[in-house]
């Protein structure tokens, strides 16, 4: 087996310098769309870390049910 490739001829150079622009043009556009992937990622990290802060604030609070107060003057007054 030949181990090297053929040589490309020169009445096909412009079909060539098409051929790469179009995978140079390709490979922008992903390009373009990880980086559209990876902010949208890094907005969506920081809503859920909103979220997650905002939650825990809620659970720091004291809870005022009523539910929770029975539970608690049942176990005071045995």
């Amino acid at each position: 087996m030949w181990p090297f490739t053929k040589r490309v001829e020169v009445e096909d150079e412009p079909l060539l310098r098409e051929r790469v622009q179009m995978i140079a043009d390709r490979l922008e556009d992903v390009e373009d769309g990880i980086a559209h992937v990876q902010r949208r990622f890094t907005r969506l990290q920081q809503q859920v870390t909103r979220w997650a802060r905002e939650y825990d604030e809620e659970l720091d609070q004291e809870p005022d049910d009523e539910i929770l107060d029975q539970i608690n003057e049942r176990r005071q007054h045995g």
